[in-house]
C-alpha cells in the first residue's frame, strides 16, 4: 500500500510539479479575434470559416455527424459520443474558435 502510494506522488511530483510552474511562468491567455477585411488572411478565414464551416457544408456536416453518432450510441457508446461531441464542436466552430484562449 504505502510502495503504491509513494509510486503514485513521485508520479505526480514528476508532471504536477513542472507543469504547475510552466503555468505561473507564462502570460495571460488572449482570444482569437476574426481578421478585418483587407487583412492579410481574410480571404483564406473567408472561405473556410465563413462560407465553410459557417455555411451550409459545415451545418450539413455537422448535422449528418450527429445523426451518425446517435445512431453509433445504441450499437457502439465508444463511437457514439465522441461522434457527438466532434458534431456539436463543428456546428459551434466559430464561437469556439473566437473563445479559445492562446497562450503566447
Amino acid at each position: 500500500m504505502l510502495k503504491t502510494l509513494g509510486r503514485q506522488t513521485a508520479s505526480f511530483a514528476n508532471i504536477g510539479i513542472p507543469l504547475a510552474f510552466a503555468a505561473m511562468v507564462s502570460g495571460g491567455a488572449h482570444a482569437f479575434t476574426a481578421p478585418a477585411v483587407g487583412d492579410l488572411g481574410y480571404d483564406i478565414y473567408d472561405i473556410v470559416v465563413n462560407k465553410g464551416v459557417k455555411g451550409p457544408l459545415g451545418f450539413v456536416g455537422g448535422v449528418a455527424a450527429f445523426l451518425f453518432g446517435v445512431s453509433r450510441l445504441f450499437s457502439n457508446v465508444m463511437v457514439g459520443i465522441p461522434t457527438i461531441v466532434a458534431a456539436v464542436c463543428l456546428i459551434k466552430s466559430d464561437t469556439i474558435l473566437q473563445t479559445f484562449g492562446m497562450v503566447i
